[in-house]
């Protein structure tokens, strides 16, 4: 344990045991412990779900509790599946950093989760910096119901970006940025929920009305009648504005869907 002054007076930040045989780099390892907090008695954190230790939420039951030895050995153990298994979903060698922060996000949101996440999907395409930007993505959970951003999810997903980008091997997250898990801020980062879909995007719904008033007029274009009057105009404006509208739409949808490619949100 060692004292943080921005804590407050008296405040000690406690970390995992560092001789332990962890998986994935030190760095990795702090940026993990100081966004969980630990805490060796069962708690609902913000979403509601019970946790214990270094943030674990296996059967996990009101009343639990553990000494910190078996808190360090969890997370220890944990990080070695995680990593085994993120590793597993990788067709594109990921540097110590890399692993780790990746390693990271899976932590959080769940290996499954994470195998279907922009961040993997990047990175196997050998596209780092949309990678970095697509652990934003992850920065909302469900409370009370409602899926909203959380501030600490929000702030974790720049860390983990940050260690992935980073070459440096002494880099550690900056301590003004991290929860203030002595005062128990540690419910504030719940397992986020997954990335939005495609269908979610404002931007994505315009382009699918565009697309579809653009079939709808098409198709009406098509009467009998219509087809008459344009021949005998020789122009058809039903049909000019249903391809406005299907290139509108499908250019519109297009730029989205590169756009989450690249990892924006």
């Amino acid at each position: 344990m060692r004292a943080l002054s921005f804590l407050g007076v008296g405040a000690v930040e406690i970390l995992p045991n560092r001789e332990l045989p962890w998986p994935i780099i030190w760095p990795g390892v702090l940026e993990i412990a100081r966004s969980e907090g630990c805490r060796l008695r069962a708690y609902r954190d913000i979403a509601g779900v019970w946790t214990i230790g270094w943030g674990e939420t296996e059967g996990v039951r009101p009343g639990d509790v553990m000494s910190q030895e078996e808190a360090d050995r969890l997370l220890c153990s944990r990080l070695s599946e995680k990593s085994m298994h993120v590793g597993s979903l990788l067709t594109r060698r990921a540097t110590p950093h890399q692993l780790a922060a990746m390693v990271s996000l899976a932590y959080n949101v769940g290996v499954d989760a994470f195998a279907r996440s922009t961040v993997l999907r990047a990175h196997n395409a050998g596209d780092r910096l949309a990678a970095a930007r697509a652990f934003g993505l992850w920065n909302k959970a469900r409370i009370n119901g409602v899926l909203e951003e959380v501030r600490g999810l929000t702030a974790r997903r720049a860390r983990e970006s940050a260690l992935y980008l980073t070459m440096d091997s002494a880099y550690t997250p900056p301590l003004d940025e991290l929860p203030d898990t002595a005062a128990g801020a540690v419910q504030d980062m719940p397992a986020a929920e997954p990335e939005s879909r495609m269908s979610d995007s404002p931007i994505a719904r315009s382009g699918a009305v565009s697309l579809l008033s653009g079939a709808v007029a098409m198709a009406s274009s098509m009467s009998a009648d219509v087809r008459e009057v344009a021949a005998g105009l020789g122009v058809d404006p039903l049909q000019a504005v249903a391809l406005i509208a299907l290139g509108v739409g499908a250019a519109v949808l297009w730029h989205r869907y590169r756009q989450r490619r690249e990892g924006w949100a």
